[in-house]
């Protein structure tokens, strides 16, 4: 079951190359899903009714071209399987006539928000879906080898503009805490791997590495990662 919907890119989503961003990219794809959660009868509140969320373990984007402020473009979503505590999903964005600009493959968690981990996808969301085949992309797999010898970044605080409706920062706003290490050459695509959740008043300090084909950064706190993210670079 695909769910999809139009939109503009605004100049508030765009880079000073007048690019949609990588975080407005994770929220176009966020929304998709979002969307389709609704639509389908199991949306936030009704999950958030049964103590449930979903909860995102890992992205795999992969990036053929970043839309152009005011360049109309097409977001979609389906998910292409259960098993488990576990939901597979691919998003994308295409243009009007079929254009493929980006494709994502990511991780979803089922999370008892009463008790704090992870259970068994309830019958009733796994019966809300259709699943469908799973897109032509590679599939990394959300485990990110990160190097040891990193370099240390100035410290991010966590304010409350990150946070969102579970209480702890939002999956994109990671990628906005590290725009300053997103390589400024091409970008190919990236992988992020939610570790642990991060809340306000907590301090995140980034550990990254520039390593030619790829930029790693890590978000830590307490001695704790928090996410893993790693940018690839267009050969």
């Amino acid at each position: 079951m695909k769910f999809e919907f139009e939109e503009t890119i605004r100049y508030s989503q765009t880079d000073g190359n007048l690019r949609l961003t990588v975080p407005a990219l994770l929220d176009f794809f966020q929304d998709a899903a979002t969307f389709q959660a609704e639509e389908a009868g199991v949306g936030v509140n009704v999950l958030n009714s049964h103590g449930l969320g979903w909860f995102l373990v890992s992205w795999n984007v992969e990036i053929m071209r970043m839309p152009s402020h005011a360049e109309k473009v097409i977001v979609g979503t389906f998910p292409y399987r259960f098993h488990g505590r576990f939901g597979n999903r691919n998003c994308y964005l295409r243009t009007p006539d079929g254009e493929y600009l980006a494709k994502a493959d990511s991780i979803w968690a089922m999370m008892d928000k009463v008790h704090g981990r992870i259970v068994p996808i309830p019958d009733f969301v796994g019966a809300a879906y259709e699943v469908e085949e799973p897109l032509p992309m590679d599939y990394l797999g959300r485990r990110i080898q990160v190097p040891e010898d990193t370099a240390e970044g100035e410290p991010i605080p966590v304010l409350a503009e990150h946070i969102d409706f579970h209480g702890h920062v939002n999956n994109s706003r990671y990628l906005g805490m590290v725009r300053e290490y997103i390589p400024a050459e091409s970008l190919a695509g990236f992988r992020v791997e939610y570790k642990a959740q991060t809340k306000q008043g907590e301090t995140l300090v980034p550990l990254y590495k520039n390593e030619g084909e790829r930029v790693v950064v890590s978000l830590c706190s307490g001695g704790e990662t928090r996410t893993n993210i790693e940018f690839m670079i267009r050969k």
